[in-house]
C-alpha cells in the first residue's frame, strides 16, 4: 500500500486513511465514494486537488473510470502526481473491479499544442440575389398634427 503524501499530511483522516477534500462529510463522518457538489464544484473552478484540497501544478491527473470514458468526461476533479497513487490505492470506486462489458472509446491524439477550440456556427440570414430583389421601402408618410 501506499503511504500518505506529504501534502495530505494536515488532511483529516478517517480508519487510517485520508479523507479527500472533496468528500462528503455527513454526521462528522467522511462518506468515502461519495462528492461534496459545493467542494467538487471549487475544486474545478480553482484548480484544486479532490484529495489535498491544494491548488494544482500545471500538470495535473485524473481518474477515469470506464463509464466516464463512455461519456466522455469524468465528475471528479483532478489530482497531484503524489496524491494519485494514494487515491488510486484506496479509493473505494477505483479499486473496485473494473466492469468487464464496458469498454472505452479510442481518442484520438490531442496535438502538441492543445486541442483545437472552434465557436459554433452561426445561421447567416440569406442575402437578397439579383433574381430576388429586395423589398422596396415605403415611401414616407407626411403626418399632420395639431
Amino acid at each position: 500500500m501506499h503511504s500518505i503524501p506529504q501534502r495530505c499530511a494536515r488532511r483529516p483522516l478517517s480508519g487510517g486513511l485520508v479523507v479527500p477534500w472533496v468528500s462528503l462529510i455527513h454526521g462528522g463522518h467522511a462518506a468515502f465514494g461519495s462528492l461534496d457538489a459545493d467542494r467538487a464544484r471549487t475544486a474545478f473552478l480553482r484548480r484544486l486537488c479532490q484529495i489535498c484540497g491544494q491548488f494544482l501544478d500545471e500538470r495535473c491527473y485524473l481518474i477515469v473510470r470506464p463509464a466516464d470514458a463512455a461519456r466522455g468526461h469524468s465528475p471528479e476533479p483532478a489530482l497531484h502526481s503524489e496524491c494519485l497513487p494514494y487515491a488510486a490505492a484506496h479509493c473505494p470506486c477505483s479499486t473496485a473491479p473494473p466492469p468487464t462489458t464496458a469498454t472505452a472509446p479510442s481518442w484520438p491524439p490531442i496535438p502538441p499544442d492543445g486541442p483545437a477550440l472552434t465557436r459554433p456556427a452561426r445561421a447567416r440570414p440569406a442575402r437578397p440575389t439579383k433574381a430576388t430583389p429586395p423589398a422596396a421601402a415605403a415611401p414616407p408618410t407626411a403626418t399632420r398634427h395639431g
